[in-house]
């Protein structure tokens, strides 16, 4: 191995690891990963917990990864090590954001092997627990702004919009000249965005709930709406929107099927579709996300911080996983792999 930026390199490591779906974590010490041509071994200070990886970890989420595998789709941290290609060593030292690679371990661990084609040099401005959560939901946030621009809507619906993408979602929204209409679960989460200057906020557990909805769609002339939930909510938006209207699923929070009625299809011209940013990702051209990047960068450096309800070591992490799904409208859990 070459170009190893510390005056002493361990050869072991802990992470977290998953070997049956739905049945908790192990910390495991492992082998320290040496890094290959294009390849960077990050020293990892900060992994979010996102309904991406509370999916995988119960098997409710496509992925080519075998089991036992670490956990964690993203982070941040040091590049310790690279491979010996100018590539990788002008990474070498930096602060950067990492996807973990598609079939390999993932960032809830001290260290991660990922290409150095993703990991992202961070801005002097923006510190590694915000950069750790660079890469997933932001580039979401851009890809749903690129997609409705592309079917030219001037104004888009959004469910779980209290969510850390959520609140990103209708602040880039705002800067993009796109009219956002947040759809919440509560009224407490009404009252959040509202603190947050939100201007279109709807309540899905009010009972004129549908109708508004509706009357706000016409209104806003919406045609296309994100669903993070599945279940019973995709009919009422199908309900709400235009003919020709379409939701876009991008998430399954509820865990419930979602049912339909057939009329929408063939007497409206409605559809569901499907999002996934794995997809999206593969479809761009590397300058296109490198200007998506910056520009996500530049955001969250100097106009939205996203909040952080709690840091967990990797102890923590396995005892008190099943904490996530409650009020994710408070902010992010960060897996913190080394001692708090």
């Amino acid at each position: 191995m070459k170009n190893i930026f510390t005056t002493h390199f361990p050869n072991s490591m802990k992470g977290l690891v998953l070997k049956k779906f739905d049945e908790g974590l192990a910390i495991e010490e492992l082998e320290v990963p040496k890094p290959a041509k294009g390849e960077v071994l990050v020293k990892i200070d900060s992994a979010p917990i996102n309904p991406s990886d509370w999916a995988f970890l119960r098997g409710l989420y496509a992925s080519p990864k075998k089991l036992p595998i670490v956990a964690g789709f993203e982070g941040s941290g040091i590049v310790m090590a690279t491979g010996n290609d100018f590539f990788s060593r002008r990474l070498l030292g930096k602060k950067v954001a990492c996807f973990a690679p598609p079939t390999g371990n993932g960032t809830w661990a001290e260290y991660t092997l990922t290409q150095a084609a993703t990991a992202i040099p961070l801005k002097k401005n923006l510190s590694l627990e915000q950069g750790s959560m660079l890469l997933v939901n932001p580039l979401s946030v851009i890809a749903m702004i690129s997609i409705a621009k592309k079917k030219r809507s001037h104004a888009i619906a959004n469910t779980a919009a209290a969510s850390a993408l959520g609140q990103l979602l209708d602040k880039m929204c705002r800067q993009n000249g796109l009219q956002c209409i947040n759809i919440v679960r509560r009224p407490e989460q009404v009252e959040l965005l509202k603190k947050n200057g939100t201007q279109f906020i709807l309540d899905s557990s009010s009972p004129n709930f549908n109708t508004e909805m509706r009357d706000l769609f016409k209104q806003l002339n919406v045609k296309i709406a994100f669903d993070a939930l599945s279940g019973a909510i995709v009919s009422q938006l199908l309900a709400a929107l235009p003919k020709g209207g379409e939701v876009m699923v991008y998430g399954a929070l509820s865990e419930q099927e979602m049912m339909v009625p057939h009329g929408r299809f063939i007497f409206e011209g409605k559809k569901i579709s499907g999002f996934w940013l794995s997809q999206w990702i593969n479809q761009q051209s590397m300058f296109t996300l490198l200007q998506a990047f910056n520009k996500v960068q530049k955001f969250l450096g100097t106009q939205h911080e996203i909040q952080i309800r709690d840091r967990m070591s990797l102890t923590q992490v396995i005892e008190g996983l099943n904490t996530f799904p409650e009020n994710m409208s408070a902010g992010k859990i960060l897996v913190k792999p080394w001692p708090l």
